[in-house]
């Protein structure tokens, strides 16, 4: 399939949804241009009846007459319009919706290669340009290529020789049009690049503000933006450069075909080879046609920026969705295992290597190691956020590539250090595992986690409204949101990765016993907890550079592993 084939197969998939709306679209358009054409068609009536015949009684109906026309053509023309326009954005509105759905459902390892600025460029900018090509080029092929066809029939009826003589330029225009519109792609490609890096920035910067004040980094920040913003500028104007270029070549081939038709009919006239109204005529139907012909111009450019825009968005759609198998599960019988796991980021250095380890339902199981020993990958491995490069994780002796995604996550908890909250009510928020709970299951959690009675202190109590991650909480109080949150969609299995590894000691203590009503009847992993957690753990697992280097207590562990004692040594004096 060639490139162009690929491009109008794009826009035939783009357009199918709005197919009503745009054969509706079509039909007002074809009324416009039936109206250009009769606008043209009877100037040489007019010409001839009124002026030349010197009928000056039927002058009064001239304007009438026009008017009628002008009003019956804005009318159609808003229609058509309005219809494109809207089709539009119901284009933007449903490739949002499937962008943001292809977002979630995308695995954890795919998105973590993206930046988020990236994605927010490709869902706001990339999508918003996209609403061009039905509300802007494809309204304007729909209502000018018709116009233009009419015209030139005009012309041509009232005198072919001079028509064909004034439209002699128009290969030039069309070859000329599509090499500038080429380069317009390409171009457009190159800017949203740059906005999508500018949007990264623009994240980066709000969510690393502290440390750009706390480091001195301002200057050099703003510096880099300046830099880029310039890049994203002048990729920006070239865009403009080369549109312009192309509104440019079809004013220069207008005037030229415009001054051949005064030239040469001119002529004929004073020949008497042609009457005035013939003249008038012509020249008005090709001077009419040279105005769509610019449009057209315009809104081809405009096409090839969005198909390029397109391309993009399309590289996006296509990466695949999470896929799980077609077993479910309900709780946990017997234990998870990991059997000859390995795993790794980039295909080359192993992050996991030759795992085995078991599980048990009920207990309480500690993971400890330097930083960098693989915890966090190994206790990603459990929900599927990744798969196992080599070997397999069992859930009751099941793979977990074979379990249903949803049934397997629904059986798991899990609260990190990097506790995410959304902007929405503390209530939703502790409620986003379970959005059927009652008011009372809701409180019920939250006293459960300590998180009750600072919330009802809070101007709206479970309605506060929170920032952005929640940061009108403090840690510690977000993290005990966390905790209700995890009580309250009651999971089998319960997964704690350095939940309390950011709190201060007050804060801790509160959040330590929020975690003993979680954890209790639940099967729970634990990442390098501090003293507490790790000494009434039921088994111990100590890693190291990605290996499981041995199990057991924590008494056993403190006579038989130096690096345990030197680990335990580290959390008893933080």
């Amino acid at each position: 399939m060639s490139k162009e084939e690929t491009v109008i197969n794009r826009l035939k998939r783009l357009i199918r949804p709005y197919t009503k709306r745009v054969i509706a679209a079509v039909f007002f358009s074809l009324v416009v241009s039936g109206l250009n054409g009769a606008i043209a068609w009877l100037v040489k009536p007019a010409m001839d009846y009124i002026f030349v015949e010197k009928r000056y009684g039927y002058i009064i109906y001239l304007p009438i007459g026009l008017l009628g026309l002008y009003l019956l053509r804005g009318g159609a023309s808003f229609l058509q319009s309005y219809l494109m326009r809207t089709a539009g954005f119901q284009l933007v509105r449903d490739l949002r919706n499937t962008f943001y759905e292809r977002i979630v459902n995308l695995p954890v390892s795919v998105i973590a290669r993206q930046t988020s600025g990236e994605m927010v460029s490709r869902l706001m900018n990339d999508i918003g340009i996209l609403s061009a090509i039905l509300s802007d080029s494809f309204r304007t092929f729909l209502v000018q290529v018709p116009s233009i066809l009419v015209l030139t029939a005009v012309a041509l009826y009232r005198r072919w020789d001079l028509a064909i003589l004034s439209f002699v330029l128009f290969p030039f225009i069309g070859y000329g049009t599509r090499l500038l519109s080429k380069f317009v792609k390409k171009r457009r490609k190159k800017v949203q690049r740059f906005l999508a890096l500018l949007t990264h920035r623009m994240n980066e910067t709000v969510s690393g503000i502290k440390v750009i004040k706390v480091f001195g980094m301002e200057r050099a920040k703003v510096e880099q933006f300046k830099k880029e913003n310039q890049n994203a500028y002048r990729q920006f104007s070239r865009v403009v450069r080369l549109k312009e270029g192309t509104k440019f070549l079809i004013d220069v081939c207008s005037g030229i075909s415009v001054a051949i038709v005064l030239g040469y009919g001119a002529t004929l006239v004073v020949k008497g080879a042609m009457t005035s109204g013939d003249f008038f005529s012509v020249l008005t139907a090709i001077v009419m046609a040279f105005t769509p012909l610019k449009k057209l111009g315009r809104a081809y450019s405009t096409m090839q920026e969005s198909v390029g825009v397109l391309e993009r968005v399309d590289c996006f759609l296509e990466l695949e969705p999470e896929k799980g198998g077609g077993k479910r599960v309900m709780g946990l019988r017997r234990s998870i295992e990991f059997k000859g796991v390995g795993f790794s980021y980039n295909g080359d250095e192993m992050v996991l290597r030759d795992i085995d380890l078991v599980i048990p339902k009920g207990k309480v199981t500690a993971i400890v190691g330097p930083s960098g020993a693989g915890k966090s990958t190994l206790v990603d491995l459990i929900p599927r956020f990744i798969s196992p490069t080599r070997g397999v994780v069992e859930w009751d002796g099941i793979d977990l590539e074979s379990l249903e995604l949803t049934s397997l996550r629904r059986q798991i908890a899990v609260v990190s250090q990097d506790v995410v909250l959304f902007s929405d009510t503390i209530r939703q928020n502790i409620a986003a595992g379970r959005p059927e709970a009652t008011e009372d299951e809701i409180i019920e959690a939250a006293r459960l986690a300590y998180a009750h009675d600072f919330i009802i202190k809070l101007p709206q109590g479970y309605d506060t409204a929170l920032d952005e991650r929640g940061l009108n909480l403090s840690g510690g109080q977000r993290q005990r949101i966390a905790f209700a949150r995890a009580l309250l969609k009651n999971a089998p299995v319960l997964i704690l990765d350095e939940a309390t590894s950011a709190l201060d000691s007050v804060s801790e203590q509160a959040v330590q016993e929020a975690m003993k009503n979680v954890m209790k009847n639940r099967t729970t992993v634990v990442v390098a907890h501090r003293l507490t957690t790790i000494k009434n753990a039921d088994n111990i697992v100590v890693m190291e550079g990605g290996k499981v280097l041995q199990t057991g207590t924590h008494r056993e562990l403190l006579e038989n592993s130096a690096l345990y004692k030197e680990l335990y040594s580290s959390y008893e004096t933080d």
